[in-house]
């Protein structure tokens, strides 16, 4: 039953990561995919459609990332109830006593767990406005050739 609880969180979590973009009208558009960078245009995927941006008008990107509470969470629980238990069960010995610190391990495991993983999850920024076209092309293009690592394709050689 552990294996699908942890599988439900993996898959669950993972599906919900991508750009923010911010272009120079004010405007943003959430949900976005980074597709490549064609002469001084950023193409993108916004809420499905493709779309291609200026490379001038682009203000911010923001990597969002999904919640990693409940992933933290689950792996803080594990940890926080097999280190109370060893503890308490080399403390004192007592069935009561294991149970007990299991129990809170498992507790303070899911805080402490959770609260790491959303810290550690935390959205990557890159504020583009103090750079011109050139240097706004260098920094999207190391952008998609970590996001196609991230994704497991065109691994450079």
């Amino acid at each position: 039953m552990l294996f699908f609880l942890l599988l439900s969180v993996e898959t669950g979590l993972s599906q919900n990561n991508s750009w923010i973009i911010t272009i120079a009208t004010g405007d943003t558009l959430s949900g976005c995919s980074l597709i490549s960078l064609d002469g001084d245009s950023l193409r993108i995927t916004w809420s499905g459609f493709p779309v291609s941006l200026p490379v001038e008008s682009l203000r911010k990107l923001q990597y969002h990332r999904s919640s990693e509470f409940l992933r933290g969470a689950f792996y803080g629980s594990a940890a926080g109830a097999i280190v109370g238990t060893l503890v308490s069960a080399a403390g004192t010995g007592s069935e009561s006593s294991v149970t007990t610190g299991g129990a809170l391990g498992a507790v303070s495991g899911f805080a402490v767990g959770g609260l790491a993983a959303e810290y550690f999850s935390r959205d990557d920024r890159y504020d583009l406005q103090k750079y011109d076209v050139p240097e706004k092309k260098n920094i999207i293009g190391t952008l998609l050739s970590h996001s196609k690592l991230r994704r497991g394709e065109d691994i450079p050689k």
